[in-house]
This record gives structure tokens, C-alpha cells and sequence, in this order.
């Protein structure tokens, strides 16, 4: 019988685990530290989006349309890892507008980053509403730090 119990318990916390609950839940991080938290992970992925994008004009410069459509792909899928730490970041956040705003920039950031298959469709790569939406958290995170309400550019 402990045995049968042992094993419900332990598989009742994998369960758990799995939908994303924990026995100890993680402490939320207020608005500066998602803020700067946030700050660095933009900038690593768009450091590595950048070196790829930095391979796709290599490749492309020397007429190897192939490999600069690879890169391409890997470009995307740089945009498409950013917003999964972006997602990480945001549900550390203790400030709902914060957790929603990281939230729509990560769902940006993939769906561009999905986008990306080729030369043409990098042609068409729309950052509009990642600009927008950077704006906004830009907002937020100057009023965390100055004490004042955000009001978005």
C-alpha cells in the first residue's frame, strides 16, 4: 500500500509539472527586473538574428541562393527562440500589463520568425507591430523606473 501510494504521489507531481504547476511556485519578479531581464534577452536574439542574417547576405553576395535561403530559415528560427525566452521572461512578471505586452511581442517575434522560409518572404518581413509593441513595453518599464503610469508613444 505505501508502495501504490508512493507511486500516485510521484506521479501526481509529474502531472503537475507537466501542465506547469510546481510545488513551490516561482517568485514573481517585479517590473525593472523583468525589465532589464527583458532588455538582454532582445538583445541576444537579435544579435543572433543578426549574424544569421549576416550569413544570408555571405551567401547571397556569392551566388549560392541555396545557402542563403538556409540561412533565411535559421534567421527565422533565431526570431522564433527569442520568443520563447520572451515568453520565460514574461511569466516571471508580477505586473499583468507586462506579462501580456512580452506576451504579444513573443507571439510577433514567432510569427515573423515562422514566416521567414526564403529571399522573398525576408523581403516581406513586416516588423511593424513588434515596433509597436516595443514602444508599449518601452513605456511600461520607463514608468516602472520613474515611478509614473506608462503611457505608450
Amino acid at each position: 500500500m505505501r508502495r501504490l501510494s508512493r507511486a500516485a504521489c510521484i506521479l501526481s507531481t509529474t502531472v503537475l509539472a507537466t501542465l506547469g504547476f510546481s510545488a513551490v511556485p516561482a517568485a514573481a519578479e517585479p517590473t525593472p527586473q523583468v525589465c532589464t531581464k527583458t532588455a538582454k534577452t532582445v538583445e541576444d536574439g537579435l544579435s543572433q538574428f543578426a549574424t544569421e542574417l549576416s550569413k544570408v547576405t555571405a551567401a547571397a553576395d556569392s551566388g549560392n541562393m541555396a545557402a542563403a535561403n538556409q540561412s533565411v530559415k535559421a534567421a527565422g528560427g533565431e526570431l522564433v527562440d527569442l520568443a520563447a525566452n520572451l515568453r520565460t521572461d514574461a511569466a516571471s512578471a508580477d505586473a499583468a500589463d507586462v506579462k501580456t505586452t512580452l506576451g504579444q511581442l513573443a507571439d510577433e517575434f514567432e510569427s515573423q520568425g515562422k514566416s521567414l522560409t526564403d529571399m522573398s518572404s525576408l523581403q516581406k518581413l513586416d516588423v511593424t507591430k513588434i515596433d509597436a509593441l516595443s514602444d508599449k513595453m518601452i513605456a511600461i518599464c520607463g514608468a516602472a523606473s520613474s515611478g509614473t503610469p506608462a503611457t505608450p508613444r
